[in-house]
């Protein structure tokens, strides 16, 4: 018989982590990939201060966040870019549920357009990675999908540059079931985007806008852009 899986692959225990709603509330509050204090993250659980501080703990304890001390306060934010992955691959596989109403308006914004940890993702987010491929401002390189020399010419046409390109992923968007742009690349091009106001966050959580500017911009680099 073969041996027992190594601890490492110790799947009962991340489901263990994930199996109160109030660990998961957290969790997904901080896709965005920003940090939040704990008062906010008891907020959004619905919880008592002492009981998220004890959520937290066994959050810190998975190696699932960490957290960083600023004076009096502590910050907490993903452990990294592979939590949120595992995260967005378990919602693709949860249960079905009813569909939202149409006319709900949260639903609309938060699946038109968001962030997935620090990346694009959304109707948006996949429109965007379409568009670099189909345009060929992108391609299969060693290091996974890096701009092509076209794709960083015309990026820097449009205001977006940076001193290096580094390489992303597909990553498999949960409510479109297609992919969007992922990994370094993702992130270093979704946060130029903000920084240059083509987007800007929705109140205080991970839906973001397209601004007038950034409509022209991504028109202009022949994104067809999604309704919403």
């Amino acid at each position: 018989m073969a041996d027992a899986p190594n601890v490492r692959f110790d799947i009962a225990s991340f489901g263990e982590l994930l199996s109160d709603p109030s660990r998961v509330a957290m969790l997904l509050s901080l896709m965005h990939g920003l940090t939040r204090p704990a008062t906010e993250l008891a907020h959004v659980a619905g919880v008592s201060q002492a009981t998220a501080s004890a959520h937290l703990k066994k959050l810190l304890g998975g190696a699932l966040v960490r957290v960083e001390q600023l004076g009096r306060h502590r910050y907490f934010q993903l452990a990294g870019p592979q939590v949120a992955d595992a995260l967005e691959a378990m919602a693709l596989h949860a249960p079905p549920r009813k569909p939202p109403r149409p006319q709900d308006p949260e639903r609309r914004i938060f699946t038109h357009a968001r962030t997935c940890y620090q990346h694009l993702a959304g109707r948006l987010g996949v429109a965007w990675l379409s568009a670099l491929q189909r345009q060929r401002l992108l391609h299969a390189g060693a290091g996974g999908l890096e701009l092509s020399p076209l794709g960083v010419a015309r990026c820097a046409d449009a205001g977006l540059v940076a001193p290096e390109w580094p390489a992303g992923k597909p990553c498999l968007d949960w409510t479109e079931r297609q992919n969007h742009l992922g990994g370094p690349l993702g992130s270093l091009l979704t946060q130029a985007m903000l920084e240059q106001q083509w987007l800007v966050r929705h109140r205080a959580g991970r839906a973001v806008r397209l601004t007038t500017r950034g409509r022209r911009k991504l028109t202009g680099l022949g994104v067809e852009l999604p309704e919403g």
